[in-house]
């Protein structure tokens, strides 16, 4: 019996065990995974009807003449498109990105005032998936030409750019169902842009919030990424697990 009793227990032991290393993998899977291949992906704005969960939302804090201040600035949505030549990829990078207000409009919001304009110049957002689950997924800034960054303009100024960095912060999950085929991705970002990676070009004009940045953070709600085939441009389903 006693025997029996060791049989079993070295069973149920191995079994926990598979169990774990099962969790594991899935866990450790997190890919962008598509319908089709090859497969564009799209950045749109959260649909919901009077939804704020879209807003992109940029925090700088640091000094304005000495003093202590902050800014934040506001765009209503992001628009970009990546492509992955396969169903399944574990980084999708995010081109031609504009950030917009509610209108469609270039335009964003510094406080009340919509007089900010968002250049990329040669950048792209890189997202990595892996992470995701844990919205601690990681995200680069890539710039293709030398001396290049995000350049933020206030009333015609240059006020920030933001140059190439690495971070974490983002988070996926997928809504809709694979029996009703209409599957996307819905990303979040809390992102702690290193403070480094903000220069102040501005400095010293009154156009600009602040003269030099301590630090930096990148919130959104909900940023739905769509798919489709490419080329032709027909619905396709993402998802990401």
């Amino acid at each position: 019996m006693i025997r029996n009793l060791k049989v079993l227990i070295a069973a149920a032991m191995a079994l926990m065990a598979f169990g774990a290393l099962s969790a594991t993998a899935h866990a450790a899977e997190e890919k962008f995974h598509c319908s089709v291949e090859p497969c564009r992906a799209t950045l749109a704005p959260d649909e919901a009807v009077g939804t704020t969960t879209a807003h992109h939302v940029f925090v700088l804090k640091g000094k304005k003449n000495g003093v202590e201040a902050s800014a934040s600035f506001t765009c209503n949505q992001l628009t970009g498109e990546a492509t992955s030549s396969t169903k399944t990829t574990s980084e999708l990078t995010f081109t031609n990105l504009v950030y917009k207000n509610s209108a469609g409009e270039v335009k964003c919001k510094v406080g009340a005032a919509e007089s900010v304009v968002v250049n990329f110049t040669s950048c792209d957002y890189n997202f990595k998936s892996t992470g995701g689950s844990t919205a601690s997924a990681q995200v680069g800034l890539l710039c293709t030409t030398a001396g290049d960054g995000i350049d933020i303009n206030i009333a015609g100024v240059l006020c920030y750019k933001v140059t190439p960095f690495t971070a974490t912060g983002l988070g996926y999950k997928t809504v809709g169902t694979e029996a009703l085929k209409n599957r996307l991705v819905t990303a979040t970002a809390n992102v702690t842009v290193p403070a480094a990676s903000v220069d102040a070009p501005g400095k010293g004009n009154a156009n600009c919030p602040l003269d030099e940045v301590s630090s930096a953070v990148y919130t959104t709600g909900n940023t739905l990424v769509k798919a489709e085939t490419d080329p032709g441009g027909v619905a396709a389903e993402a998802w990401f697990e």
